[in-house]
């Protein structure tokens, strides 16, 4: 067990409780992140990393490993480092890869998650991976529960922001990129994120990876080509259960 995928949930979203257990298509949303996660080829196994009673109770019932952690984090990196040290202590092994894939990214699929994570497993010199796709509209631009993210010329991160970067004046020819939240971590990278104090920008931002990028950290940021859609709310809800249909 070299690389694993932990999916982070929690019921206590301030912008839709309880969304990790909203079913899409018959599926809990994040018994369908799990399922994704679980065809991918470069993990070896998928873990689901709760405060919650509702949530282990419903993973445990379809035979899937729960780790419990503590309800007090504010970032989901934070709770997976803690599932990681519950899990290296379980199996009694270290884990070399860890990727964190958010429970409110069902339309993310097993093609994606491999390739964030081969990309950070193939270059011994990075230390943290997070996908990035192009954003299809103006509209999806000014959407504050949408990461957004500004990248060097080699793809690193120079911000991220739920603000439309990099300026407010938007054209329909920009193109304008978002996180897509599937970030592969190597182990030590990981535990440096969580000695790490949460930072001011962090905190302004509410977003996980600013922690890095405020301590000089890189971040590399790989393209996919595939349309996404989190769920941070009931519309987006909706709006998944039509995507994947038609995908379908």
């Amino acid at each position: 067990m070299k690389s694993i995928c932990i999916i982070p949930v929690r019921m206590g979203s301030s912008r839709f409780y309880g969304k990790p257990l909203k079913k899409i298509n018959g599926l809990a949303m994040a018994h369908l992140c799990y399922n994704n996660a679980n065809k991918a080829k470069s993990i070896d196994k998928v873990f689901i990393a709760t405060p919650d009673k509702e949530i282990k109770d419903y993973f445990r019932k379809n035979n899937i490993e729960v780790i419990m952690t503590s309800i007090k984090h504010k970032r989901a990196s934070d709770r997976t480092y803690e599932a990681l040290i519950k899990i290296e202590k379980k199996y009694g092994k270290k884990i070399s890869y860890i990727t964190m894939l958010q429970g409110d990214e069902p339309m993310i699929n097993s093609k994606m998650i491999d390739k964030a994570a081969y990309s950070l497993i193939k270059n011994k010199n990075l230390g943290c991976v997070n996908l990035t796709s192009i954003i299809s509209s103006i509209k999806e631009a000014q959407d504050k529960n949408l990461i957004k993210v500004v990248m060097d010329k080699n793809n690193n991160a120079l911000y991220f922001s739920r603000e439309p970067i990099p300026n407010s004046t938007l054209e329909k020819n920009d193109n304008f990129f978002k996180q897509v939240c599937v970030m592969p971590f190597r182990r030590a990278f990981l535990i440096k994120f969580n000695r790490l104090k949460p930072t001011n920008l962090e905190k302004k931002e509410s977003i996980d990876m600013l922690r890095f990028l405020e301590n000089n950290i890189k971040v590399r940021m790989v393209l996919v080509k595939n349309k996404t859609q989190s769920v941070d709310t009931v519309n987006d809800l909706r709006k998944v259960i039509s995507l994947l249909k038609k995908n379908k």
